[in-house]
């Protein structure tokens, strides 16, 4: 919380009994003075609001900007036709080597009222034919049959990617609110073929979030 403060300006010249004639207007009138002391209490007002909001948010609710940095929490799911993904010593995941690549998800546990402005991925990228897709997604808690949002894409049709990648895009608006109660958060990963496992990874996901 910035510093709130409040320093009057109110400060009159004061009048002498016999000397001074009482009048509204001039540099010393009841008018210029009650101008003053409006502009004071208007000042105070201000003040007193802004202690209240201070004091009605809930304490640990962030004001600006912040960076969730999930630890990779990957579950493969291959099938006759598709890998996985596994993890390295260093804690990188990256996907099974074959023709048609590999396929993994994780969950996500977002905290409740924030807003999710972008989303970012680290990792390696072989480059030539490969495509890789990462996704961050949601789908309601109520029906797991529901086609998924689609929040933010990190793909190798969509964005530029550099070896080694380190991409951030933005959140769909449309679904940077974030409700745990009714939806479920998670990322998707999937490969096309991979010659070599060991050139393809993915390091690190991030999230940007504000305040709800």
């Amino acid at each position: 919380m910035s510093d709130i403060g409040y320093t009057p300006t109110f400060a009159p010249t004061d009048w002498i009994d016999n000397f001074h004639r009482i009048q509204a207007d001039g540099t010393n009138g009841f008018n210029v003075r009650f101008d003053a002391i409006q502009a004071d209490l208007q000042q105070a007002a201000t003040v007193v609001s802004e202690i209240n909001t201070a004091i009605g948010r809930p304490v640990g609710v962030p004001t600006g900007q912040q960076l969730l940095t999930p630890g990779l929490d990957l579950v493969s799911t291959p099938n006759s036709v598709i890998g996985g993904w596994t993890f390295d010593e260093t804690g990188a995941a990256h996907p099974d080597a074959g023709t048609a690549g590999g396929s993994a998800v994780m969950g996500l546990s977002l905290p409740a009222d924030i807003r999710l402005v972008s989303f970012r991925a680290i990792g390696l990228f072989a480059g030539g034919p490969l495509s890789l897709n990462i996704l961050l997604l949601r789908i309601p808690v109520s029906d797991a049959n529901a086609v998924p949002d689609r929040l933010a894409q990190i793909r190798t049709d969509t964005s530029v990617f550099t070896n080694p990648y380190d991409i951030t895009v933005p959140v769909d608006t449309a679904f940077a609110a974030v409700d745990p109660d009714a939806y479920r958060y998670y990322i998707s990963l999937s490969t096309g073929f991979v010659l070599d496992s060991s050139a393809t990874s993915l390091a690190t996901v991030q999230l940007a979030y504000t305040a709800g």
